[in-house]
């Protein structure tokens, strides 16, 4: 016996491959919690070492089993690759407390059958009930004998023999899982209805697992978010609380996640894109204007004050003293440019070579404006401004809208650097929204469908909405961006260590390889084709109205309005002028 305690945990020897442990507590060391815990916490060092322990326990001490049971649960000791062989006197009635633990991990019972003979029974708890089945016997003659069709560890989880109830977490993620509020004609009772692909799987899984489910949803509507306390919301917190067994999701796969749940086999991966508002097919009553661009126009008058200088200049020179300079006047390259007629001194040999260069100029300019303003009414050109994150990033009008609470969002809050950073920080400034899936749709058709808001998610759920506004209105009125953001592998989750994760993945991988999975979402994006590529250029063949070029009668009447008052100006300052000279 160890005097006290401390003593006991000494003598425990152990390395980083194997440990050999003997708790020897006394009459009056009765706090078995200190203890088991300095045991369990040696051992889960070895168990760091590898995933696939085996821990021989043998005890006759029910309240030593219970909590070290326990204390081993709690410090994931027991996960379900460590096989567990628990060798004691104790009956199967004794170890009944036990059995709701022994079930849920890859443990067999080796215990004594009868007091008389030397004949030992391997039992097995099947999970999620109490029912212990036999799985070999062993007699110091005979040895260990199986019994027909089973294993030491038997893979009790592969399909569960009693079956088995299980909560399942899932939200709106269209096509995966789609989520419907209905109300029910006789009872008036609102419910949701889950579908989608992943419904499929789901039931392809309590198939040949055998189980039922009850199907939830968070009440936050989030994935899943870590915050700087340590806490998890969403989904993901369920299932770190144990709250229900499995979610559908899908979730995007990152570190931190990864710590507190295990992710199944994947099913999609997927990349953020921009949906935004496609613009507008009306022709723009400014149209006239838009065939030169601003640095054209500007070049054009650039070019008509150095061709007026450069004459100007000409002029002084006297290449011939008999014939006096012309005189060079504005309005001969003004009219030019506006396509009228000028006259020009037969004898200013030079002044015709500059305003021949000039006309040529000017011709080749009014072709290309004339065909291109054709262009323009004909054949219009439709908008997607925003294809890369950097054009949202420098246009300030727009207002960038994002998931609540996703695996996105967990990697902005933590980058320092780069492209991202940037947005982070515009997004500080009121660029950004936070949404949750269920304000998806309201979210879309008030706000993206205005163009000053653009969405950033993921491309499958956005591609959704625009299949379902093809089918809704016949039209694009939306686009994603050819550029792609921020990929993530999408997957089931299960709870962190759970046994439910190998069989999960067998029948998963199946669907995948089967390409059921990829069949299933080519089948919910069947108008999606429609408006995946919409032409961006359309040609018209219809007359042009009134709303279309009032621009253009616009800028004819203010220089007719403009000609008149200077023309008045002119009258009156004439008169003023001729009444002076009168007086004098």
């Amino acid at each position: 016996m160890a005097p006290n305690t401390e003593q006991a945990i000494k003598e425990i020897e152990f390395d980083y491959y194997v440990g050999v442990f003997e708790v020897l507590p006394n009459e009056q060391d009765s706090n078995l919690t200190h203890w088991s815990s300095a045991v369990v916490g040696s051992i889960k060092q070895i168990r760091k070492s590898s995933r696939h322990m085996v821990l021989l326990l043998v005890s006759n001490d029910g309240d030593f089993l219970s909590q070290f049971v326990k204390e081993a649960l709690d410090n994931d000791v027991l996960i379900w690759p460590t096989r567990v062989m628990l060798i004691t006197r104790l009956s199967l009635q004794r170890l009944h407390p036990l059995g709701k633990a022994l079930s849920g991990i890859n443990a067999i019972v080796i215990t004594r059958e009868t007091s008389k003979a030397e004949r030992w029974g391997v039992y097995a708890y099947l999970p999620y009930s109490h029912r212990v089945v036999l799985v070999a016997t062993w007699t110091s003659v005979a040895g260990l004998s199986y019994h027909a069709d089973t294993q030491l560890f038997p893979n009790k989880f592969r399909r569960l023999t009693d079956g088995a109830h299980l909560g399942v977490v899932g939200q709106n993620f269209p096509p995966h899982v789609v989520v419907r509020k209905t109300r029910s004609n006789e009872s008036q009772e609102s419910k949701f209805v889950f579908s989608g692909p992943l419904l499929l799987v789901l039931e392809m899984l309590a198939r040949n697992i055998n189980f039922t489910y009850d199907l939830v949803q968070p009440s936050d509507g989030s994935w899943g978010f870590l915050f700087p306390n340590g806490t998890w919301n969403g989904m993901i917190g369920m299932l770190h609380r144990k709250e229900v067994d499995f979610g559908l999701g899908p979730f995007g796969i990152t570190y931190l996640r990864a710590q507190v749940v295990d992710y199944t086999s994947p099913l999609v991966v997927d990349y953020g894109r921009i949906l935004g508002r496609r613009g507008d097919t009306a022709v723009d009553p400014w149209s006239f204007a838009f065939p030169l661009t601003y640095s054209v126009w500007a070049s054009t008058f650039a070019t008509l004050i150095i061709v007026l200088l450069l004459a100007k200049v000409l002029s002084k020179i006297h290449w011939n003293p008999e014939f006096q300079s012309p005189r060079i006047s504005l309005s001969v390259y003004l009219r030019t440019f506006l396509q009228q007629d000028v006259e020009v001194s037969a004898d200013s040999t030079w002044e015709r070579m500059i305003l021949a260069v000039w006309i040529l100029a000017i011709f080749v300019l009014t072709e290309c404006y004339s065909t291109n303003l054709i262009s323009l009414l004909a054949v219009r050109y439709i908008s997607e401004p925003y294809q890369t994150v950097r054009a949202v990033l420098d246009d300030p009008k727009v207002t960038m809208i994002w998931f609540a609470n996703t695996a996105h969002q967990q990697y902005l809050a933590g980058v320092e650097s780069g492209i991202f950073y940037e947005l982070v920080q515009v997004g500080k400034r009121g660029r950004m929204k936070l949404i949750t899936p269920a304000e998806y749709e309201e979210t879309v058709t008030t706000y993206v469908s205005r163009g000053d808001h653009v969405m950033m998610n993921p491309d499958t759920i956005m591609r959704m909405f625009l299949t379902e506004d093809y089918m809704d209105k016949g039209n694009c009125k939306f686009y994603l961006s050819k550029e792609g953001f921020l990929p993530l592998t999408f997957c089931m989750v299960v709870q962190k260590y759970s046994p439910l994760l190998s069989p999960i993945n067998e029948v998963i991988r199946a669907v995948i390889e089967g390409g059921f999975y990829n069949y299933w979402m080519d089948n919910a994006f069947a108008n999606a084709k429609s408006c995946k590529n919409p032409p961006r250029k359309i040609t018209v063949q219809e007359p042009l109205a009134l709303a279309n070029v009032w621009g253009m009668f616009a800028v004819l009447v203010s220089g007719d309005l403009i000609g008149v008052i200077v023309l008045c100006l002119e009258i009156i300052t004439k008169r003023i002028s001729s009444g002076s000279l009168g007086r004098s």
